[in-house]
């Protein structure tokens, strides 16, 4: 088989199995987002801001973030429920100067939500912001 008709064959089949997984990457974009801005690492430790917006199809949801070096590696996390917390706002990463690579940070979120007993869960698609060096 070539190349191309390779890749057309695997896009069918993951792409028909995250319709019975659970909602496409299409779909994921519409129950939120995450994004933070490009920063400067500052001396000493810092709380670097980050902020999320979910939609669910519930007023009963999580949202867990998961913050990824630029290695690779998961290095934080971050939870906010419907209980107590809004929709939308902003969340928090710590980083310190002397002990963080700099490089391109990825913050990878999922959204669970319930309908009764039934619990229901998306990806949303990962955000991406810079560190640098002064």
């Amino acid at each position: 088989m070539q190349r191309p008709a390779i890749l057309a064959l695997l896009t069918a089949i993951l792409g028909g199995m995250l319709v019975v997984a659970g909602p496409s990457v299409a779909q994921a974009a519409s129950y939120g987002h995450t994004g933070a801005p490009d920063r400067t690492l500052r001396n000493g430790c810092h709380n670097y801001r980050y902020h999320y917006r979910v939609r669910p199809p519930t007023d009963d949801w999580v949202l867990e973030t998961f913050l990824v070096d630029p290695r690779g590696k998961k290095i934080a996390s971050g939870a906010f429920i419907s209980d107590s917390d809004p929709k939308r706002g902003h969340g928090r990463f710590r980083f310190c100067r002397y002990s963080t690579r700099a490089g391109r940070f990825t913050i990878k979120a999922k959204l669970s939500w319930y309908d009764g007993y039934d619990e229901h869960k998306a990806w949303l698609d990962p955000s991406h912001f810079r560190l640098s060096r002064p």
